[in-house]
This record gives structure tokens, C-alpha cells and sequence, in this order.
């Protein structure tokens, strides 16, 4: 973001988290979005997905916990968790830099991951990408 301010850069992908206030601001201008779907925060900027049908590429970060805690913690957690992401002020001030919260289980949350993990992967199989 400091290169692309600075003149150095004229495209980046950033997150929305990053970048909405300077959106807001006038300091850089959003060209799409890259979820599937127009966010609320900026409903005039369209998705890659109209002019590049299938295209979706969505940061996400999610809470984890070492393998082995037990259940009914895991349990509490996800329920506090799912709580806080249903309440208006918390779910407010997520939006207002471009977080959308998505309640679930632990469950729903490891199925994400693996099939995260199993896109990205075709991906990267796809390009040919190389570990140096």
C-alpha cells in the first residue's frame, strides 16, 4: 500500500480491512472486488466475477486451537465466538473496515479450510508455481 501511495505501484490486490478507509477517503481508487459478490461498504465497485466470470479470490481469517482441547471448550469458544459476530455493535464495527463476519461451527470452519486448501492447491498446480 505504501508503494502504490507513494507512486511506485499503480495496481495492487489489498484487503478490504487495509484499504476501505483510503477508498473512503479519496486516497485510492477501487477498481473490483474479488469475492463473488458486491460488498455493502462499496455496492457502486463491481466484482472481477462480472468481467471475469468464476473468478474469487476472498482473504479470511478464522480462530484455531491446538489439536487435542478438549470438545466442550472448543464448544464454548465457538459459541462465544458465533455470539459476538451476531451482535450489532461487534458486526458494525467489522463492516465499517470491511469485515464480514460469518458465524458456524468448528466444523463448518475445517471444511473451509480443506476446501480453501484444495483450490489454492489447483492454483498452484495449474501455474506451475515452483518452491525455490
Amino acid at each position: 500500500m505504501s508503494d502504490l501511495l507513494g507512486g511506485q505501484l499503480q495496481l495492487i490486490f489489498s484487503p478490504m480491512s487495509s484499504s476501505l478507509e483510503l477508498v473512503r477517503v479519496g486516497r485510492v481508487r477501487a477498481l473490483a472486488v474479488t469475492s463473488l459478490s458486491r460488498v455493502n461498504e462499496l455496492p457502486e465497485v463491481p466484482t472481477v466475477d462480472e468481467f471475469v466470470p468464476g473468478y474469487e479470490a476472498s482473504t479470511w481469517e478464522g480462530i484455531g486451537a491446538p489439536r487435542g482441547v478438549p470438545t466442550e471448550i472448543i464448544d464454548s469458544l465457538n459459541r462465544e465466538i458465533n455470539a459476538g459476530l451476531a451482535d450489532s455493535t461487534v458486526a458494525a464495527r467489522l463492516a465499517n473496515v470491511g469485515i464480514n463476519g460469518i458465524p458456524g461451527s468448528s466444523a463448518d470452519f475445517g471444511k473451509f479450510i480443506a476446501d480453501e486448501t484444495d483450490k489454492w492447491a489447483k492454483v498452484v498446480k495449474f501455474s506451475g508455481a515452483k518452491p525455490d
